[in-house]
């Protein structure tokens, strides 16, 4: 992919991930800037290139407490060690993909799961309950998923399997019935960024990777980023 179309996905991903989380962001030049508000993570700068000097100037010039740094990358390695250098500990990898939502699969959910779909424009939030029993209408499951760009893109957000109804296709339910909902709403393409357990699960479903991010928060001092956690 040209850096114009990264570009471009980043922009539009961005969008959707900030009405998302309720972030205010704003695009600035080849850096886009999200007030998050946390008291960890106050501002998060995202870098709209995997050119590694403009990574390098950036991580100078935004390091310092409660700052999170997010970018594309060709070379993870030397995009951490500029992270280290000016005090940013990197964080497990994760991955920019994007799908046309034509053709996206939907699953059923299987025997003692029901999906519940909820939201108002521009959010639709997806649940997957059980069903049955004195365990009825418990959580199995649940994603999200933001409307942007005049409602053409749809940014999923925060999918995940509660842990004892992992291994039963739940994410895959979830996935599908927000696509579906997306796109009777006139939604045409997917975005999202994926840990490593979720990459595993939109490539299943067909999406695909267009860059690997790298994402660091600052610490005052570099470290080896943590090992992968759940899905994003």
């Amino acid at each position: 992919m040209s850096d114009d179309g990264l570009r471009e996905l980043l922009v539009r991903w961005q969008a959707g991930w900030a009405t998302a989380r309720d972030y205010r962001s704003g695009v600035d030049g080849e850096v886009v800037t999200v007030d998050i508000g946390l008291p960890d993570r106050m501002t998060e700068t995202i870098v709209l290139s995997t050119d590694p000097e403009l990574y390098e100037l950036v991580a100078e010039r935004v390091a310092e407490p409660g700052h999170w740094l997010t970018a594309p990358t060709a070379d993870r390695a030397r995009t951490e060690v500029a992270a280290a250098g000016a005090g940013f500990t990197p964080v497990p990898p994760e991955w920019l993909m994007s799908r046309p939502l034509d053709d996206h699969p939907r699953h059923e959910p299987p025997d003692g799961y029901e999906t519940w779909l909820s939201g108002r424009e521009p959010m639709i939030v997806a649940e997957v309950v059980t069903t049955g029993g004195p365990d009825a209408r418990t959580l199995a499951a649940k994603g999200h998923l933001a409307l942007s760009g005049e409602g053409a893109d749809a940014v999923a957000d925060r999918i995940f399997t509660v842990p004892e109804h992992r291994r039963r296709g739940l994410g895959s339910v979830v996935m599908g019935a927000l696509t579906t909902a997306a796109r009777e709403r006139g939604a045409r393409h997917g975005l999202l960024v994926a840990s490593q357990d979720g990459r595993r699960l939109y490539e299943r479903l067909g999406w695909r990777v267009e860059a690997q991010m790298a994402t660091a928060r600052w610490t005052g001092n570099g470290a080896p980023a943590a090992p992968a956690g759940a899905v994003a």
